[in-house]
Protein backbone atom coordinates (compact mmCIF):
# COMPACT_ATOMS: atom_id res chain seq x y z
CA UNK A 1 0.00 0.00 0.00
CA UNK A 2 2.88 2.40 0.84
CA UNK A 3 4.49 1.71 -2.55
CA UNK A 4 1.25 2.54 -4.34
CA UNK A 5 0.95 5.82 -2.42
CA UNK A 6 4.54 6.70 -3.25
CA UNK A 7 3.86 6.08 -6.95
CA UNK A 8 0.71 8.20 -6.72
CA UNK A 9 2.62 11.10 -5.13
CA UNK A 10 5.41 10.96 -7.73
CA UNK A 11 2.91 10.81 -10.58
CA UNK A 12 1.02 13.80 -9.22
CA UNK A 13 4.20 15.87 -8.82
CA UNK A 14 5.31 15.09 -12.37
CA UNK A 15 1.91 16.09 -13.76
CA UNK A 16 1.83 19.52 -12.06
CA UNK A 17 2.03 22.30 -14.69
CA UNK A 18 4.53 25.09 -14.11
CA UNK A 19 3.16 27.57 -16.67
CA UNK A 20 -0.33 28.50 -17.79
CA UNK A 21 -1.15 28.22 -21.46
CA UNK A 22 -1.86 31.24 -23.58
CA UNK A 23 -2.97 34.47 -21.82
CA UNK A 24 -4.37 32.77 -18.74
CA UNK A 25 -3.12 34.18 -15.43
CA UNK A 26 -3.59 33.42 -11.77
CA UNK A 27 -4.07 35.70 -8.82
CA UNK A 28 -0.76 35.53 -6.95
CA UNK A 29 -0.29 34.38 -3.38
CA UNK A 30 -2.31 37.05 -1.62
CA UNK A 31 -5.54 36.67 0.26
CA UNK A 32 -7.74 38.36 -2.38
CA UNK A 33 -7.74 41.27 -4.80
CA UNK A 34 -10.31 43.66 -6.15
CA UNK A 35 -11.68 43.82 -9.67
CA UNK A 36 -12.71 47.37 -10.54
CA UNK A 37 -14.68 49.02 -13.30
CA UNK A 38 -11.66 51.03 -14.45
CA UNK A 39 -7.88 51.17 -14.23
CA UNK A 40 -7.63 53.18 -10.98
CA UNK A 41 -8.29 52.78 -7.29
CA UNK A 42 -11.05 55.34 -7.59
CA UNK A 43 -13.18 53.02 -9.75
CA UNK A 44 -15.92 50.91 -8.26
CA UNK A 45 -15.15 47.38 -7.05
CA UNK A 46 -17.28 44.86 -8.91
CA UNK A 47 -15.79 41.59 -7.56
CA UNK A 48 -13.37 40.23 -4.98
CA UNK A 49 -11.13 37.42 -6.27
CA UNK A 50 -9.19 35.06 -4.01
CA UNK A 51 -5.65 33.79 -4.53
CA UNK A 52 -5.44 31.03 -7.11
CA UNK A 53 -8.44 32.21 -9.16
CA UNK A 54 -8.03 32.00 -12.92
CA UNK A 55 -8.70 34.91 -15.25
CA UNK A 56 -8.00 35.86 -18.85
CA UNK A 57 -6.04 39.04 -19.58
CA UNK A 58 -7.67 41.13 -22.29
CA UNK A 59 -5.34 44.13 -22.45
CA UNK A 60 -2.95 46.25 -20.37
CA UNK A 61 -2.87 49.93 -19.47
CA UNK A 62 0.02 51.10 -17.35
CA UNK A 63 0.16 49.14 -14.14
CA UNK A 64 -3.36 47.87 -14.70
CA UNK A 65 -4.72 44.96 -16.75
CA UNK A 66 -8.20 44.40 -18.05
CA UNK A 67 -9.28 40.79 -17.25
CA UNK A 68 -12.22 38.45 -17.56
CA UNK A 69 -12.82 36.40 -14.40
CA UNK A 70 -13.95 32.79 -14.27
CA UNK A 71 -17.47 34.06 -13.56
CA UNK A 72 -17.48 35.98 -16.87
CA UNK A 73 -17.17 39.48 -15.43
CA UNK A 74 -14.73 41.96 -17.01
CA UNK A 75 -12.80 44.51 -15.00
CA UNK A 76 -9.45 45.96 -14.06
CA UNK A 77 -6.85 44.62 -11.63
CA UNK A 78 -3.31 45.63 -10.71
CA UNK A 79 -0.84 43.73 -12.88
CA UNK A 80 1.49 43.02 -9.96
CA UNK A 81 -1.09 40.69 -8.51
CA UNK A 82 -1.17 38.55 -11.66
CA UNK A 83 1.24 35.73 -12.37
CA UNK A 84 1.48 33.22 -15.22
CA UNK A 85 2.75 30.62 -12.74
CA UNK A 86 0.35 28.42 -10.83
CA UNK A 87 0.35 29.56 -7.20
CA UNK A 88 1.79 27.26 -4.58
CA UNK A 89 -1.57 27.07 -2.86
CA UNK A 90 -3.26 25.95 -6.11
CA UNK A 91 -0.49 23.46 -6.78
CA UNK A 92 -0.86 22.08 -3.28
CA UNK A 93 -4.63 21.74 -3.62
CA UNK A 94 -4.28 20.09 -7.01
CA UNK A 95 -1.66 17.80 -5.55
CA UNK A 96 -3.96 16.87 -2.67
CA UNK A 97 -6.78 16.16 -5.11
CA UNK A 98 -4.66 14.07 -7.43
CA UNK A 99 -3.04 12.27 -4.52
CA UNK A 100 -6.46 11.45 -3.10
CA UNK A 101 -7.55 10.16 -6.52
CA UNK A 102 -4.40 8.06 -6.84
CA UNK A 103 -4.88 6.67 -3.33
CA UNK A 104 -8.47 5.86 -4.16
CA UNK A 105 -7.42 4.11 -7.37
CA UNK A 106 -4.65 2.30 -5.48
CA UNK A 107 -7.24 1.13 -2.97
CA UNK A 108 -9.46 -0.07 -5.79
CA UNK A 109 -6.52 -1.90 -7.36
CA UNK A 110 -5.63 -3.41 -3.98
CA UNK A 111 -9.24 -4.53 -3.53
CA UNK A 112 -9.23 -6.10 -7.00
CA UNK A 113 -5.92 -7.82 -6.25
CA UNK A 114 -7.36 -9.11 -2.98
CA UNK A 115 -10.42 -10.37 -4.82
CA UNK A 116 -8.24 -12.15 -7.37
CA UNK A 117 -6.13 -13.65 -4.59
CA UNK A 118 -9.28 -14.96 -2.90
CA UNK A 119 -10.54 -16.34 -6.19
CA UNK A 120 -7.12 -17.92 -6.78
CA UNK A 121 -7.30 -19.62 -3.38
CA UNK A 122 -10.76 -20.94 -4.21
CA UNK A 123 -9.52 -22.15 -7.60
CA UNK A 124 -6.55 -23.87 -5.95
CA UNK A 125 -8.95 -25.52 -3.50
CA UNK A 126 -11.24 -26.61 -6.31
CA UNK A 127 -8.24 -27.86 -8.29
CA UNK A 128 -7.10 -29.95 -5.33
CA UNK A 129 -10.62 -31.40 -5.07
CA UNK A 130 -10.71 -32.14 -8.79
CA UNK A 131 -7.30 -33.80 -8.61
CA UNK A 132 -8.59 -35.98 -5.76
CA UNK A 133 -11.66 -36.90 -7.79
CA UNK A 134 -9.43 -37.62 -10.78
CA UNK A 135 -7.26 -39.94 -8.72
CA UNK A 136 -10.34 -41.76 -7.44
CA UNK A 137 -11.80 -42.09 -10.93
CA UNK A 138 -8.44 -43.26 -12.27
CA UNK A 139 -8.27 -45.97 -9.61
CA UNK A 140 -11.83 -47.06 -10.37
CA UNK A 141 -11.05 -47.07 -14.08
CA UNK A 142 -7.99 -49.25 -13.56
CA UNK A 143 -10.05 -51.65 -11.41
CA UNK A 144 -12.76 -51.80 -14.08
CA UNK A 145 -10.13 -52.31 -16.77
CA UNK A 146 -8.73 -55.29 -14.89
CA UNK A 147 -12.25 -56.63 -14.36
CA UNK A 148 -13.02 -56.16 -18.04
CA UNK A 149 -9.81 -57.97 -18.93
CA UNK A 150 -10.86 -60.88 -16.69
CA UNK A 151 -14.33 -60.85 -18.20
CA UNK A 152 -12.83 -60.86 -21.68
CA UNK A 153 -10.62 -63.80 -20.76
CA UNK A 154 -13.55 -65.67 -19.22
CA UNK A 155 -15.68 -64.89 -22.27
CA UNK A 156 -12.93 -66.23 -24.53
CA UNK A 157 -12.65 -69.42 -22.44
CA UNK A 158 -16.42 -69.82 -22.47
CA UNK A 159 -16.53 -69.43 -26.23
CA UNK A 160 -13.75 -71.98 -26.60
CA UNK A 161 -15.58 -74.40 -24.28
CA UNK A 162 -18.81 -73.78 -26.15
CA UNK A 163 -17.11 -74.47 -29.48
CA UNK A 164 -15.51 -77.65 -28.11
CA UNK A 165 -18.84 -78.75 -26.67
CA UNK A 166 -20.58 -78.15 -29.97
CA UNK A 167 -17.87 -80.09 -31.78
CA UNK A 168 -18.20 -82.97 -29.30
CA UNK A 169 -21.99 -82.95 -29.67
CA UNK A 170 -21.69 -83.07 -33.44
CA UNK A 171 -19.18 -85.95 -33.15
CA UNK A 172 -21.50 -87.77 -30.76
CA UNK A 173 -24.42 -87.36 -33.15
CA UNK A 174 -22.26 -88.66 -35.98
CA UNK A 175 -21.19 -91.69 -33.96
CA UNK A 176 -24.78 -92.30 -32.89
CA UNK A 177 -25.95 -92.25 -36.49
CA UNK A 178 -23.12 -94.60 -37.50
CA UNK A 179 -23.99 -96.92 -34.59
CA UNK A 180 -27.62 -96.99 -35.60
CA UNK A 181 -26.57 -97.76 -39.18
CA UNK A 182 -24.33 -100.57 -38.00
CA UNK A 183 -27.15 -101.94 -35.82
CA UNK A 184 -29.49 -101.95 -38.79
CA UNK A 185 -26.86 -103.75 -40.89
CA UNK A 186 -26.35 -106.31 -38.11
CA UNK A 187 -30.10 -106.99 -37.90
CA UNK A 188 -30.22 -107.54 -41.65
CA UNK A 189 -27.29 -109.93 -41.44
CA UNK A 190 -28.98 -111.93 -38.69
CA UNK A 191 -32.20 -111.99 -40.68
CA UNK A 192 -30.38 -113.17 -43.76
CA UNK A 193 -28.49 -115.76 -41.75
CA UNK A 194 -31.74 -117.14 -40.30
CA UNK A 195 -33.38 -117.17 -43.69
CA UNK A 196 -30.35 -119.00 -45.09
CA UNK A 197 -30.58 -121.65 -42.38
CA UNK A 198 -34.28 -122.16 -43.09
CA UNK A 199 -33.65 -122.32 -46.81
CA UNK A 200 -30.80 -124.77 -46.32
CA UNK A 201 -33.01 -126.92 -44.09
CA UNK A 202 -35.78 -126.87 -46.64
CA UNK A 203 -33.36 -127.82 -49.40
CA UNK A 204 -31.90 -130.56 -47.24
CA UNK A 205 -35.38 -131.85 -46.39
CA UNK A 206 -36.44 -131.72 -50.00
CA UNK A 207 -33.40 -133.70 -51.07
CA UNK A 208 -33.93 -136.26 -48.31
CA UNK A 209 -37.57 -136.67 -49.30
CA UNK A 210 -36.68 -137.05 -52.90
CA UNK A 211 -34.08 -139.70 -52.10
CA UNK A 212 -36.58 -141.57 -49.95
CA UNK A 213 -39.19 -141.57 -52.72
CA UNK A 214 -36.66 -142.93 -55.19
CA UNK A 215 -35.80 -145.77 -52.85
CA UNK A 216 -39.48 -146.60 -52.36
CA UNK A 217 -40.08 -146.77 -56.05
CA UNK A 218 -37.18 -149.15 -56.51
CA UNK A 219 -38.63 -151.51 -53.89
CA UNK A 220 -41.86 -151.85 -55.76
CA UNK A 221 -40.11 -152.59 -58.92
Amino acid sequence: MRILRYIAVCSALLCLPSLAAGQQFFVSDVQEITVRTGPSLDNKIIQMVRSGAKMDKIKEEGEWAMVRTDTGKEGWVLKRYLSPDTPVKVQFEEFKTRNAQMIEKAGQVEAIVGKFEEENKNLQKNLAGLQGEYGKLKSEYETLSKANANVAEMTKSFQEMKTASETARQETDRLKRENETLRDISDVKWFLAGAGVLFAGWVFGYLLGRSARKKSNRMYL
